[in-house]
């Protein structure tokens, strides 16, 4: 089983101010994660898909012998310009693309649910067609329920599983209150890699009554076991694994991403 890592907690920072990432910086960030021994990347929050992104990373990715095995894309390319995402995709040599998360507009209702479903199913099928799987990537609002039913499996009972994959995520599973595991196996014929992420309680500061509340941290750091994680995956023949960490409460990204790896290596 090979190891990726997400990119996004290097990105973060752009993305959250709407910028795309300064590819100076991004080979930078690239480095690092070879250098730590990550075997491939999920190139996520880099901005919108251009000839000169195509470009860049995929010389410096082969340059970095670094394997693009999946992304995370802005909506707008998968809408509207999807024949980029494609040729993107193609110049990669990378068969898993995604997409971050569900727009706000689309999840406040059982209506909107059906909705994006049905724009998602059909993006999915497009790239189907040129041998490119549709990844959608979860966080714990899709565990609202509408209509009695979890916004998630409103997605998953509207679009086909041959053109939705599902990317499942250990933090937001585990903040969305339900069992990871039993989420693997609901889904385990969408799965063709994991996001895994770990959680722990960290003081609110409330001086009164503190309740805690939920960070991310380094994977073995917190309170989700991943060992019988590993081991259903494992089972599942899935090739890859995928580390995310959206941000570091130390401000040390790098470090952070080097803790998971060395964390995980011991258990796969």
């Amino acid at each position: 089983m090979k190891i990726a890592v997400q990119m996004i907690g290097y990105f973060m920072p752009y993305l959250k101010e709407g910028k795309a990432v300064e590819l100076s910086f991004a080979k930078e960030s690239l480095i690092n994660a070879k250098e730590m021994g990550y075997d491939g990347v999920q190139l996520s929050g880099f901005g919108r898909v251009t000839d000169e992104i195509i470009d860049f990373y995929r010389d410096t990715c082969k340059e970095l012998d670094l394997k693009i095995i999946a992304t995370h894309i802005n909506f707008l390319d998968l809408t509207q310009n999807l024949e980029m995402v494609i040729k993107a995709h193609k110049e990669w040599g990378c068969d898993l693309c995604g997409i971050g998360a569900m727009p706000m507009e689309y999840q406040g209702s059982y209506e909107k649910y059906v909705e994006f479903s049905n724009i998602i199913n059909k993006i999915g099928g497009d790239l189907l067609k040129e041998n490119i799987f549709f990844m959608y990537h979860m966080h714990a609002f899709e565990f609202m329920k509408f209509n009695k039913k979890f916004g998630l499996d409103i997605l998953m009972e509207n679009t086909n599983k041959e053109n939705v994959k599902l990317l499942i995520d250990t933090y937001w599973a585990q903040y969305g209150g339900v069992n990871i595991l039993s989420l693997i196996d609901k889904y385990s014929d969408r799965l063709n890699t994991i996001h895994l992420k770990d959680m722990k309680i960290v003081s609110t500061g409330e001086k009164f009554f503190d309740l805690g509340k939920q960070v991310i941290c380094p994977l073995g750091e917190g309170n989700i076991a991943f060992e019988p994680i590993v081991e259903k995956i494992k089972s599942l023949k899935i090739d890859w694994i995928i580390i995310e960490q959206d941000y570091s409460l130390d401000e040390d990204i790098s470090g952070d991403y080097k803790k998971s790896l060395e964390f995980l290596k011991k258990i796969v």
